[in-house]
């Protein structure tokens, strides 16, 4: 068959992935171990290692020998080739993070937000990865950008932002105009998600990971993959319904009714508490019954999204300023109460307090994550 244009530089991308997959699953590792895994002959696994080394995406490690033939040198992911730059997106601030191909941060810096506007979002952006690159700008691959809200990650589009009052805003486009580097944007908890997974912690797993703080989100992750839905719709639990009740109903700021949002997200027990006539942050011992409520409303809404879709196990990542009271306890509790006459066992529950650090982390490993993964549909091959 006539290969298409452009086909053998495909291949090589391919292989050069599959590699480098192996490589940070198994490192330190030995070619016969890599064309074993990959498929690949041991000719051309010594060509791509070659190369990978002279880029420095690969460094040559301790010294191995067989029982026979000269010794071979085990291959680890080199931290000097490239890197990639992660954000975290604030109505308040920004936050830059700088990872190595192993996911190391490397640098950090911080940029206060005098505007909400995509542009000027944008300009606080730029200026806050310049600042946290410095010197490596040249071997910088891209920057991931993870913000509260609905993202359509395969757009760039930012369907809905309550934190920054964004709606169809196409932030992808306003930030790579920018910055001058590729982008890629997605939601606070998907971001963590990928920095999960990008550790090797959950690979292959099925996992819910649900995000509290100002916000609350969800990524649903199927055989280690974050399922995205259509039009970046998937984990779209802030704005699911709530329980209903006597009393009156609870205005979100999506336009809807008695979301999730309105209860247990702290900017639901904030409304809550300026409808009370009080302006100030949630109070562990003054807020206790809003405290309850607000972990009642959260466990019953996760346990009824993990009876659908039936993970291993769930993830509760807190941000550090949810982190209140009883409040991950208490959810905790009405999560494993939802399970208490199901005819199958609760799925693993793990809380975990997570900073604004883990998320521009994740955010980073987004853009990292691309130089491991072989197109699909594509076939291993040596070449044609």
């Amino acid at each position: 068959m006539k290969q298409r244009a452009g086909s053998k530089a495909l291949i090589r991308e391919i292989n050069e992935a599959l590699v480098l997959d192996v490589v940070r699953t198994q490192a330190p590792v030995s070619r016969a171990t890599i064309a074993v895994q990959t498929g690949l002959s041991p000719a051309s696994v010594t060509g791509i290692t070659g190369k990978l080394i002279q880029s420095k995406l690969l460094v040559e490690a301790e010294m191995i020998r067989d029982t026979g033939g000269r010794p071979a040198r085990l291959l680890e992911l080199g931290r000097d080739g490239v890197f990639a730059a992660g954000v975290r997106l604030s109505a308040t601030a920004a936050l830059a993070v700088v990872v190595d191909l192993r996911g190391g941060v490397v640098s950090t810096a911080s940029e206060p937000l005098t505007s909400t506007s995509p542009a000027d979002a944008a300009k606080a952006v730029a200026k806050v990865v310049s600042a946290a690159v410095g010197s490596r700008a040249s071997r910088l691959i891209g920057v991931g950008l993870a913000l509260s809200g609905v993202v359509d990650q395969s757009t760039g589009i930012v369907r809905h932002s309550g934190a920054l009052e964004w709606a169809e805003v196409r932030f992808q486009e306003i930030l790579e105009a920018e910055l001058d580097e590729p982008v890629v944007i997605d939601s606070y908890v998907n971001a963590y998600a990928r920095g999960l997974l990008f550790d090797g912690t959950f690979t292959g797993r099925e996992l819910l990971v649900f995000s509290v703080g100002t916000s609350l989100g969800a990524a649903v992750v199927v055989e280690g993959r974050i399922q995205r839905g259509f039009n970046g719709s998937a984990g779209g639990f802030a704005h699911a319904r709530s329980l209903t009740s006597s009393e009156a109903p609870r205005e979100c700021h999506c336009g809807a009714e008695d979301c999730f949002e309105t209860r247990s997200s702290l900017w639901g027990m904030r409304q809550e508490l300026q409808r009370r006539g009080l302006q100030r942050e949630v109070d562990p011992d003054a807020d206790s019954d809003v405290i309850a409520d607000a972990a009642l409303h959260l466990g019953i809404g996760m346990a009824n999204t993990a009876k659908v879709l039936g993970p291993q196990q769930v993830v509760v990542a807190f941000a550090p300023e949810a982190n209140i009271g009883k409040f991950a306890e208490l959810s905790g509790g009405a999560f494993q109460h939802q399970y208490a006459h199901s005819n199958t066992p609760s799925p693993l529950l793990t809380n975990a307090i997570v900073d604004h650090e883990a998320l521009a982390r994740g955010a980073a490993c987004s853009v990292m994550a691309s130089l491991f993964s072989a197109r699909e549909s594509q076939p291993n091959a040596e070449s044609a």
